[in-house]
């Protein structure tokens, strides 16, 4: 007896043979697709903790392999974007730069620039305290005092002496600037003599400066960028830039004497 063929069977045995020889081909030449390659970009961050109040230099950024895609938004990857700036908040080390943190030396709060143990004591200038509009942030200056004190007899006698010496100019006016450049510098001949300035002094001289600006007067005196020396001075009265004997003063006129 002749076996009878089934016609559908054989058809659907067909079909699906067909659809799993799709589904591997498919496979196959998925298989054969090149896997694109992931680009990686240098992302900069934090060599080491950075404190608040500190400038961050060329050692204090590092750069760490990362693909494109994951670069985090809004840092900042651009290095002369980072050196020379100073931190506002702290940044841990290996943390991305990031613009809300960073702030210029003149941006920053004037309480990171003071030392330990120092002071920042403002004081109102003038034309006769102060020596000209050449005065910069930075410079060093000591500061004279005029005094009248009154001697034994009760007559006042003007003496002039240096009170403080070297200490530092941390603001001129507004101005937190430490170097003009050509894009900030202001020609002293088309400025105005600043109202006041504001010095780094230790806790002992911020009372002599307070003293001597509500009850004397005082100026200032300029130091050259590599002195550093402290001078013992006596003080000056009209007695040391008018010898007696050639002025034409009595001998005792001063001191109280007949």
């Amino acid at each position: 007896m002749e076996k009878k063929i089934n016609i559908k069977a054989l058809v659907f045995s067909l079909i699906f043979t067909l659809i799993s020889y799709g589904f591997v081909f498919g496979y196959i030449k998925s298989l054969e697709k090149p896997v694109p390659e992931t680009v990686e970009i240098k992302l900069l961050v934090s060599s080491r903790n950075i404190k608040a109040g500190e400038e961050i230099k060329p050692e204090d950024i590092a750069t760490i392999d990362i693909p494109e895609d994951a670069l985090p938004e809004g840092v900042i990857n651009d290095r002369k974007s980072i050196e020379g700036m100073y931190a506002k908040e702290p940044v841990i080390k290996g943390e991305p730069f990031r613009p809300e943190r960073l702030v210029r030396w003149e941006e920053l709060a004037l309480s990171f620039s003071i030392p330990e143990n120092m002071r920042a004591v403002s004081v109102y200038v003038n034309e006769r305290s102060i020596f000209s509009n050449l005065l910069r942030v930075g410079d060093k200056v000591d500061i004279i005092g005029n005094y009248i004190i009154k001697n034994d007899d009760n007559q006042e006698i003007k003496v002039s002496n240096t009170i403080i010496q070297n200490v530092e100019v941390l603001a001129v006016g507004p101005n937190r600037v430490r170097n003009n450049t050509e894009e900030n510098h202001v020609s002293p001949a088309d400025s105005e003599l600043p109202r006041v300035i504001t010095l780094c002094v230790t806790p002992i001289d911020a009372e002599k400066l307070a003293y001597t600006s509500a009850f004397a007067d005082f100026a200032i005196a300029l130091r050259g960028d590599e002195d550093r020396k402290q001078v013992e001075t006596p003080g000056v009265i009209i007695e040391d830039l008018l010898p007696l004997n050639k002025s034409g003063l009595l001998m005792g006129q001063i001191g109280g004497e007949e």
